[in-house]
């Protein structure tokens, strides 16, 4: 679950790849950003595992998670950007679980 998506540049790279028919996943971050990124996820998670910890709900940490990502990358991104990263994340899920990664 470690893919990270440039939302910054997400549109015009997604654009540009569909009309140049190109594969929009060729797009690599350098190496201190993807690092930055990385821990930044790591730290976000971490801090999200202690509250569920803390209020035994896991349940309403992740939705109140999930809401605040969505409110926000809906109103940076725009709607078919925000949900095809929730596609993507629910994707890799998916594909954790069917290899037993989960």
């Amino acid at each position: 679950m470690d893919k990270v998506i440039n939302l910054q540049n997400y549109r015009q790279q997604a654009l540009g790849a569909t009309l140049d028919g190109e594969d929009n996943g060729s797009y690599t971050l350098p190496p201190e950003e993807v690092a930055r990124l990385e821990a930044l996820r790591d730290g976000v998670e971490s801090l999200l595992d202690a509250v569920t910890a803390r209020h035994c709900d896991p349940e309403a940490v992740s939705f109140a998670a999930g809401r605040y990502a969505a409110m926000r990358i809906y109103r940076l991104h725009g709607r078919a950007e925000a949900m095809d990263f929730f596609n993507r994340c629910i994707a890799t899920v998916e594909i954790a679980d069917d290899l037993n990664l989960g």
